[in-house]
């Protein structure tokens, strides 16, 4: 078996003659780019920056999050439950009917129905 050396050429040289106006217009174009690329890096570090504060802060909020909700399991375990009367806990739980009744019926999805209708009438038009 032979080996084969591989050889490298040197590239062929190819001169382009250019005008001055031409070599003046691609130096203010590399220029131009250069000055974008370092106003897109200036942006990517404040984006980063940005997103570290608002990562710190959220860390920041749950932990403050916890606290609270240990506090408030703490004091559930310490304050006596309140006993209320058969008529007020009735009450209550129609209370909570009417507010699951309400929370059901969002005004976006009438919204959202409305403007389906007006949609298929403006079709319904366009066809005759």
């Amino acid at each position: 078996m032979k080996k084969h050396s591989k050889v490298l050429k040197e590239p062929e040289l190819i001169h382009v003659k250019l005008e001055y106006n031409e070599v003046l217009q691609s130096k203010k174009d590399i220029l131009s780019l250069q000055m974008d690329i370092i106003k897109a890096i200036t942006t990517i570090k404040k984006y980063h920056f940005l997103r570290t504060m608002e990562m710190q802060k959220k860390e920041d909020l749950y932990a403050q999050i916890k606290q609270l909700n240990i506090k408030h399991k703490k004091l559930q375990t310490i304050l006596p439950k309140l006993k209320l009367p058969k008529i007020l806990q009735k009450h209550q739980e129609i209370e909570q009917v009417i507010k699951k009744d309400e929370i059901i019926s969002l005004p976006s999805d009438q919204n959202l129905e409305r403007q389906l209708q007006e949609i298929q009438n403006r079709l319904q038009q366009l066809q005759k």
